[in-house]
């Protein structure tokens, strides 16, 4: 047998569907077969007030009428039977009729949300046929939305009285309950508890913002909060950004100034991230890599100019670390030519072991003699003056003179 509202197929002797509530139709078979048992009934009644009808004596002559009567009691009692049988079958569809209106309508209010007024249609439903499954089904479902709903006002209450970590508590526990629940009925119930949730966010983030001043921690912050919807969770969200864009600002500034330019891009980039739109930090970014660019060709320049007055510097001590200050040369009375030498360390570091190779000539350029000597402190610092002395003997011509034709050093 099949359900012709549902195509539900269902045991020969079934009465009901199971899963929509209606009544079952019969097939043609099943219709003549319930005509042959009624037939069959009929008979057995028949039967049975004939027997009753018959006297124990011996039948009397009937005349007419009493014949019509007697045989018409058969009919009356058949009628009467199936007009009763008929009258309760009326009144069983239309029951049924009645709790699948009932049902209807509580499944329809429980879309909606309106809990109560559907667990009061499904308790009609219920009274008037408690054995019928899918009634007892739906009202369950219905009892268990109307439980959530009730903890939801509580919730409520709580978030009203500012008792933010209790009402974060039960959220969560109807959050557990919804887990794996797919039916269409709780839909307004997810609707509240996404609404709350995001309410309950909102607060607890708000009662910390205040006191915060660290980039990182309110990142975390805005991080819970920039996928909230709602006006409530917009306006945070513009004051966290606005908030961190100007702690960003001011550290940005601050390596500035400090020409610290690579720590100065890196803070005004991390208020940027949360806060891309903000004019004032942008700009501060842009002015901070210009001035990193001007400074690093600046740098460059300075770094090659070091670099060439460092090879020039280089040059000098290399070949002319020593500089002759002065010579004194003097003839004196035994005809030793005394010379006398005062020089200077022109290199930009320190020498030592200085030695000085000289040629004395005559006054016609013929050479007399040609020497090396030390100078002397060993060890000269830079821009320090030094000397060396030296005497040529039997010299005995005025007008001799010294040339000083090379000398060595080393770098310390």
């Amino acid at each position: 047998m099949y359900c012709h509202h549902c195509v539900r197929e269902h045991d020969a002797d079934a009465v009901y569907c199971s899963r929509c509530g209606r009544l079952l139709e019969p097939s043609q078979q099943q219709l003549h077969q319930g005509q042959a048992a009624a037939l069959e009934e009929w008979d057995v009644a028949k039967d049975q007030a004939s027997t009753a009808l018959e006297p124990s004596q011996l039948p009397v002559r009937q005349t007419g009428r009493r014949k019509l009567i007697t045989g018409l009691i058969p009919v009356v009692l058949f009628i009467s039977i199936a007009a009763a049988l008929l009258s309760y079958y009326l009144y069983e569809a239309r029951l049924n009729n009645r709790v699948l209106e009932w049902q209807d309508t509580a499944r329809k209010v429980a879309m909606a949300g309106k809990y109560e007024e559907a667990f009061r249609e499904l308790n009609k439903a219920a009274d008037a046929r408690p054995d019928f499954k899918p009634v007892q089904a739906d009202l369950k479902i219905v009892e268990e939305a109307l439980s959530l709903g009730r903890t939801l006002t509580e919730i409520q209450q709580r978030l009203d009285d500012q008792d933010l970590a209790e009402a974060a508590v039960q959220l969560e526990q109807v959050k557990s309950k919804l887990r794996g629940r797919e039916e269409p009925i709780f839909g307004t119930v997810r609707d509240q508890v996404e609404d709350m949730s995001t309410k309950v966010t909102v607060l607890q983030v708000s009662s910390e913002f205040n006191s915060m001043d660290n980039i990182d921690d309110l990142a975390s912050e805005y991080n819970q909060v920039k996928g909230l919807s709602g006006d409530e969770a917009l306006e945070l969200r513009l004051k966290i950004e606005a908030k961190i864009a100007d702690i960003s600002y001011g550290e940005a500034e601050e390596m500035r100034k400090k020409k610290n330019f690579s720590a100065a891009i890196t803070a005004a980039q991390k208020g940027l991230i949360y806060a891309p739109d903000n004019d004032k930090l942008a700009k501060l970014y842009d002015r901070i890599v210009e001035e990193k660019k001007n400074f690093e060709e600046a740098e460059q320049q300075r770094i090659e100019q070091a670099m060439q007055k460092a090879a020039e510097e280089d040059l000098i001590n290399q070949t002319a670390a020593v500089k002759v200050k002065h010579i004194d040369a003097q003839l004196d009375i035994f005809g030793d030519f005394n010379v006398t030498g005062e020089l200077l360390n022109a290199a930009t570091r320190p020498i030592y072991s200085v030695s000085i190779e000289y040629t004395v000539h005559d006054s016609k350029g013929n050479v007399i003699t040609t020497g090396k000597v030390d100078a002397t402190p060993s060890y000269i610092e830079a821009g320090e003056t030094f000397k060396f002395t030296f005497v040529v003997h039997h010299v005995q011509d005025e007008n001799a003179t010294v040339a000083i034709d090379h000398m060595t050093w080393y770098l310390d």
